[in-house]
């Protein structure tokens, strides 16, 4: 059982973030059910995360292993991200320990992106970079997403400034990586939908904690999320026929996240706006939830296959 353990994959974290994420998005079409749906996700994904988190505590020599990856490290806070929409779930039931889980996912994740900062500065080179180093700086905009009912409204501002900062920073250098560089190699290359997260991680996130939100924000976020959305769904065409590896766990969250900003964004905008992104978010979660399935089943025959034994 330890050394089946060790073998989890680490990207698996992403696939908890996306299964738990997703019963939170469905949530904003059926309120009626909002508590079963969220606390039906978050079972399936702490379960996920367990497994992750149990492969680092008796294992806890691949937590170096992992954070020298310019790969792996990248994916790695997506277990604490989940962590937080799993708290943000069990907030109806105990008010202290979803702020209590909350908090540790929170440092968490900023420990681990002390972590990536560290160990890419020391052997920094830009073929090294993949979408998915947008997760460590911009994906803690999760915890401004998980925030009602938390408290920390501070703290929940500076992060969700910080990761939106990150993302204008960050984006110039990724496209100039992705266009004139070499071309991300097809291990990695399930990483690149990521490219759809960021940008409606960071429109869900304003719109959670605003209560009159800027339309020169929304002009600048919501036409930038839908096009890396798009993108992405083009993208699939060829993505979803590489082999299947832990990296197709990338696909699932900024699927979800996607449709989750359109469905917010729903109540705060009038007439035909609203009437758009009425349609583009149900379209976009019925195409995430496909999505998030199809990842999960991929999981499930991949690891269930009868593996050769050894001579």
């Amino acid at each position: 059982m330890v050394s089946r353990l060790s073998r989890v994959p680490t990207p698996l974290g992403g696939l908890a973030l996306g299964i738990a994420s997703l019963g939170g998005a469905w949530s904003l079409i059926m309120p009626d059910q909002s508590q079963g749906l969220k606390l039906t996700a978050a079972i399936i994904a702490a379960i996920l995360v367990l497994k992750v988190v149990l492969k680092f505590i008796l294992h806890p020599h691949l937590i170096r292993e992992d954070l020298s990856h310019p790969v792996v490290s990248s994916v790695m806070p997506t277990c604490a991200m989940a962590i937080m929409v799993i708290a943000s779930a069990l907030m109806p039931i105990s008010e202290f320990a979803a702020r209590a889980l909350w908090v540790a996912a929170v440092v968490t994740h900023l420990i681990l992106l002390v972590g990536f900062i560290t160990h890419r500065a020391r052997d920094f080179d830009i073929e090294h970079m993949v979408p998915s180093w947008f997760v460590p700086p911009v994906g803690i905009i999760v915890a401004a997403v998980t925030s009602p009912g938390m408290g920390f409204e501070p703290l929940v501002n500076i992060l969700f400034v910080f990761g939106l900062f990150c993302y204008f920073v960050k984006l110039p250098i990724m496209l100039y990586r992705l266009i004139f560089k070499s071309t991300i190699p097809d291990a990695a290359l399930p990483t690149f939908a990521i490219m759809g997260a960021p940008a409606s991680l960071s429109l869900a996130g304003y719109l959670t904690i605003t209560d009159n939100p800027s339309l020169i924000m929304i002009s600048i976020l919501a036409p930038l999320a839908i096009f890396m959305t798009a993108m992405v769904y083009m993208a699939f065409i060829k993505l979803l026929r590489l082999p299947f590896s832990p990296g197709y766990a990338a696909f699932t969250f900024p699927m979800v996240i996607g449709a989750t900003a359109l469905l917010k964004l729903e109540g705060k905008v009038d007439g035909v706006f609203a009437d758009l992104f009425h349609q583009l978010g149900r379209i976009e979660l019925w195409v995430a939830t496909a999505i998030v399935t199809y990842v999960a089943i991929r999981y499930i025959v991949f690891y269930l296959k009868p593996r050769p034994k050894m001579a």
